[in-house]
């Protein structure tokens, strides 16, 4: 679909399908990233591992994917967000099939700590909320909430799926499946759909002409440089909260489903859950989108994290399956929004133009605790024979993350750069 110069003007502002392609995307993508507790016990007990080594290869990937973030994200600044999700999604497939393949901790570090982290972070959060916030201004909450109910989406229908697949077929072939289906829905999307901003296809933000600037009203920031966001606090207070979300997320993702074993779950009954996480969360993120633009996504993103410490401790507690499902689906609606409440803020303060470089560097942040929240789990359990330590230091930053969020200065703003001219190719 392109844009004609006099044409009628189309009944659904192309923005939304662009945030639509992208929510399929990052279904794909996430789902891919949080089914890895499923493979733990197979992958440790068929290739003669620990938990702790195993850990160290999804920190690795984990950290990775939030070092890759700050070269990604300038480089859909300047090459647009097809080529890089393209590009991303042939390395993501291929990563997944050697992984399948793999018969050594060195190759997992290699095919999975690497490969695959260069290539999920190419189709992830960063590329996905960079572009979108070119699309909206008033509506921005809205649309990138629609990445994290697909975040969820992925967790709750891959995470099952996934163990179903290993139960039937085993892990090796899982990965393979993995890859080639992530393959087929993401590269048609990524060509078909995908542009990089409203200024190329002749259209306006939200598909509405701005209204012109009064007189002595504060000029709009479209642009900041880096150096100038890393001197503002707001930019250490997003990231911070987000370090908190990362340590909580691949604790949930690596260990959720190995912990709830332990306890005497069945594996798809503890799957399931996991899953019922995510699957509560969609209504809970599309809503936290839809009251962050209407009362400001400080509270939400603080109410996020609040309900993500209530969630976490109940999980922990549960003891029979029915409880454990009402827990989940309870808890799911802290799992959601953010990613999305971030992304906005990162775009209401420091501009629509560069997201991408500077969410970028805020979610390697978030990296670093998913980092540090994968390995910690798993040293833990091998030091103690228990996740309760690591659960306890998950919802302690937890805590602290929403009181950074509550001190968030949105108008606190580095000095305003108006962006007059697009950069090459209209972005």
């Amino acid at each position: 679909m392109t844009y004609r110069a006099g044409a009628a003007p189309a009944r659904v502002f192309y923005g939304w399908w662009v945030a639509a392609a992208f929510s399929l995307i990052i279904f794909v993508s996430t789902g891919i990233r949080f089914a890895v507790g499923p493979f733990l016990k197979p992958v440790v007990d068929d290739l003669g591992l620990d938990r702790g080594s195993f850990s160290l290869v999804i920190s690795l990937s984990l950290f990775l994917y939030g070092a890759f973030m700050p070269v990604i994200g300038p480089l859909v600044d300047r090459w647009g967000s097809r080529v890089v999700c393209s590009l991303g999604a042939v390395v993501m497939a291929a990563s997944l099939v050697l992984t399948g393949t793999m018969t050594s901790l060195w190759e997992f570090a290699l095919y999975y700590g690497v490969l695959a982290a260069l290539g999920l972070a190419a189709t992830g959060h960063v590329v996905a909320s960079a572009t979108i916030a070119r699309w909206f201004m008033k509506r921005r909450g809205t649309a990138v909430s629609l990445l994290s109910v697909a975040s969820m989406a992925g967790i709750s229908l891959l995470v099952p799926a996934v163990m179903w697949c290993i139960l039937r077929y085993g892990w090796r072939v899982s990965y393979m499946i993995l890859g080639v289906a992530s393959l087929f829905i993401t590269l048609p999307l990524t060509l078909w759909v995908l542009r990089d901003a409203p200024e190329d296809m002749g259209l306006h933000p939200d598909g509405k002409a701005p209204k012109p600037a009064g007189p002595g009203s504060a000029p709009v920031i479209e642009r900041t440089a880096t150096g100038d966001a890393l001197r503002t606090p707001s930019f250490w207070q997003m990231g911070g909260g987000l370090f908190s979300c990362g340590f909580s997320m691949s604790l949930l993702s690596a260990h959720g489903v190995p912990m709830l074993t332990d306890h005497g779950f069945h594996a798809m009954a503890a799957s399931s859950a996991i899953g019922l996480l995510g699957m509560t969360s969609i209504s809970g993120g599309m809503l936290l989108g839809i009251l962050s633009d209407r009362y400001g996504r400080k509270p939400m993103l603080a109410f996020v994290y609040l309900i993500r410490v209530a969630a976490f401790s109940m999980l922990f507690l549960v003891q029979e399956p029915v409880a454990l499902m009402v827990v989940a689906s309870i808890g799911g609606l802290g799992m959601a929004g953010s990613l999305a409440m971030t992304s906005a803020l990162s775009a209401d303060i420091f501009g629509r133009f560069s997201v991408g470089a500077i969410f970028g560097l805020i979610f390697l942040i978030h990296q670093m605790g998913a980092a540090l929240g994968a390995w910690l789990a798993g040293f833990l359990f091998d030091l103690s024979g228990g996740y309760g330590l690591a659960f306890a230091v998950s919802c302690g930053l937890l805590l602290l993350g929403a009181g950074l969020s509550l001190t968030i200065n949105v108008a606190g703003r580095p000095r305003a750069r108006s962006l007059l001219q697009p950069v090459a190719g209209g972005r």
